[in-house]
């Protein structure tokens, strides 16, 4: 019976810790989803700008690749100017070549409807 008793208790013992483990490993999931979540928002903030009679401003977090996705050294920069006009010798990035010789207001408005396929 002291024998039945011991193997009782020890399966009891066992069956706390696992659940301690389990619980613990949620808590730690739990942040480290919460983290997650946080950088993931964090670098999701990319915010472009369209200038009047200019570039384009991108700020924030994001990269930059050519057609095979090689990407362009920023230079630590989380701020760049795209080229609109085409006249740039530095393309995609703005040279300022535009000044003179490209026009447009920028002026937000709502896109069309999504075209349902």
């Amino acid at each position: 019976m002291h024998k039945e008793n011991k193997k009782q208790q020890s399966k009891t013992f066992m069956i706390l810790y696992f659940n301690s483990v389990q619980n613990n490993l949620r808590k730690s999931n739990a942040f480290n989803f919460a983290i997650l979540h946080q950088t993931i928002n964090i670098m999701s903030k990319t915010k472009l700008t369209i200038n009047n009679n200019g570039s384009v401003k991108i700020e924030g977090d994001f990269e930059i690749v050519d057609r095979n996705g090689n990407m362009y050294d920023l230079g630590g920069r989380e701020i760049v100017s795209i080229c609109r006009c085409g006249l740039s010798k530095n393309k995609p990035f703005c040279d300022g070549s535009h000044n003179g010789h490209f026009e447009h207001e920028a002026v937000a408005f709502a896109l069309p409807p999504k075209k349902v396929v």
